[in-house]
């Protein structure tokens, strides 16, 4: 099935839309179904190898998912968006597979693709491999995670390519200064003078 064609478009009007009704049109910590992250999304069984075999398996489902997902939209921002996420979310698969060889020494690469690693099949996903997305390993930190290059070594199994640790955070942008959402104000709330509200709280006693 050819994924460009969004032959799961349909789906997209039975997405919830707790989302837009609940906030401002902001971030909110919560899925598509408006169900909030909480502690119970953690894993931590005590024991690394279960833990690491655990994310293993929740990086597949997820690229699962990311297929999907692409396969609902048409937009081309929406499928720029999953592919971008497409290529990051395949460097995770190969890192819990690379960390759990190295405590088990077990050939985890033989378990993938799971699913299937290449993003050919997805033309938006394709620069974020030429500028080889798929292969950075970022700590976020330039003092953190110094022992990284442990399991983030050797090449990249479906390309070949040298595998790459980078000091710091992924280049990006700066945050857009967003507008008021106008819906919500209350008539000509951006006329008063803000010299009333202190009067008020000066013979309230409030300090401003």
């Amino acid at each position: 099935m050819d994924p460009t064609t969004a032959p799961l478009s349909g789906a997209v009007d039975a997405r919830n839309t707790s989302h837009f009704i609940a906030s401002g049109q902001t971030a909110l910590p919560m899925d598509s179904m408006g169900r909030f992250w909480s502690g119970e999304n953690v894993f931590s069984s005590g024991n690394l190898k279960l833990d690491l075999l655990h994310n293993f398996f929740l990086e597949c489902g997820a690229r699962a998912n990311k297929m999907r997902v692409y396969e609902m939209v048409d937009d081309p921002t929406a499928r720029t968006m999953v592919g971008y996420l497409l290529v990051r979310g395949g460097l995770h698969v190969v890192a819990y597979a690379k960390a759990l060889e190295v405590l088990t020494g077990v050939d985890v690469k033989k378990l993938l693709p799971i699913p299937d690693l290449s993003n050919d099949a997805f033309p938006e996903a394709k620069k974020f491999m030429e500028n080889k997305m798929h292969l950075k390993l970022y700590t976020f930190s330039q003092d953190d995670y110094t022992q990284a290059g442990i399991i983030w070594n050797g090449d990249h199994p479906e390309t070949g390519e040298p595998l790459e640790v980078i000091k710091g955070a992924i280049p990006g942008h700066t945050p857009p200064d967003l507008d008021e959402e106008p819906q919500l104000n209350a008539p000509g709330a951006d006329d008063i003078d803000p010299q009333m509200f202190a009067d008020i709280a000066r013979k309230l006693g409030v300090k401003m």
